[in-house]
């Protein structure tokens, strides 16, 4: 339902960009391959949209009430995908080459800029109840993901809890913030009280942090017919993760072997097979699950305190288990 109402408002929208940037941005959605052809549906997961849709019929709306919403907030994660590519010298994307690999690193990098750009003007020009909030928080968030992006290059490894707690500092500006504002928003239309607001945020925040840890674990030893990327690609990148950091901030036989071989500027698969096994063993990989875990349950707690109806705290329930766990 949240597909087939929020894509075509999607698809008007980037529509309206300039060609280059259109295509560049519709084969990044999935709407088109690189040659301007069907791309076989695309959008993504949604996931963002369906919380929001979810919420917006737990406090009386109707989805159509946070459409324009809802597609602004796809827009915008979308474009932090994009630019995450780029960063992280990611070449695949859904299983396919991603954006920058298929047009050039320039113009996917003004691509990203179009599509904030339109999910800005999305939220501004909703003439809706609580409109000047919204726009307000959206921003905000917007800029909370941009100082997670920027953040998130600080990090560093090593004895201690000093790159937890940045680590901790970065989920939350770069994962939990859109999660929250996802949440919130239909509260705000709705104009449900302070206590459910503040609910809904910690929620979302909950939520993405238990989002982001199992993601780490996932990029460690998922499976790359599910992600639609390559295995281990963040520790073959030397990005600190949670799984990585835990192993190394406390002193142990299979952290110091990590720290040893993290420091080598080796790629191949048998020496990432290495560090991962390591990981395991000095505990990272059980750290980060019960992490993932422990913050699902309080998004879950806090969900239950939102004053929502019975269907849509269900709803929501099954949904926050199936964006952290990849449930089908």
């Amino acid at each position: 339902m949240v597909r087939s109402t929020v894509l075509p408002v999607i698809r008007r929208q980037v529509s309206t960009l300039e060609p280059s940037l259109a295509r560049v941005c519709g084969y990044h959605l999935g709407f088109v391959d690189e040659h301007g052809g069907p791309g076989g549906g695309g959008g993504g997961k949604m996931t963002r949209a369906a919380l929001m849709a979810a919420v917006a019929g737990g406090v009386g709306l109707r989805p159509e009430d946070v459409q324009a919403q809802a597609a602004a907030v796809e827009l915008l994660h979308s474009a932090t995908l994009l630019h995450d590519d780029i960063a992280d010298g990611d070449e695949l994307r859904r299983g396919r080459p991603a954006a920058w690999k298929a047009f050039g690193t320039g113009l996917a990098i003004h691509a990203g800029n179009a599509l904030q750009a339109l999910a800005l003007r999305m939220v501004v020009d909703d003439p809706g109840p609580g409109g000047t909030e919204i726009a307000r928080s959206f921003a905000e968030a917007t800029g909370l993901v941009h100082a997670g992006q920027a953040r998130e290059l600080t990090v560093r490894p090593g004895p201690g809890t000093a790159g937890l707690a940045v680590y901790e500092q970065v989920v939350l500006e770069k994962a939990s913030a859109l999660l929250e504002w996802s949440l919130r928003t239909p509260a705000v239309r709705a104009g449900r009280p302070e206590r459910s607001l503040a609910a809904l945020r910690d929620a979302g925040r909950h939520l993405g942090i238990a989002l982001q840890v199992a993601n780490d674990v996932e990029d460690v030893w998922g499976d790359p017919a599910v992600t639609g990327k390559p295995i281990r690609g963040d520790i073959a990148r030397r990005n600190p993760t949670f799984p990585v950091l835990a192993a190394l901030s406390e002193a142990s036989p299979a952290g110091d072997r990590l720290s040893r071989l993290w420091h080598t500027d080796g790629a191949t698969a048998e020496h990432l097979q290495a560090m991962a096994d390591l990981i395991e063993e000095a505990g990272g990989r059980g750290a980060a699950e019960q992490l993932s875990r422990r913050h699902l349950e309080s998004a879950l707690e806090h969900l239950g305190r939102a004053g929502l109806s019975p269907a849509a705290t269900a709803e929501l329930t099954t949904l926050f288990d199936r964006i952290v766990n990849r449930a089908v």
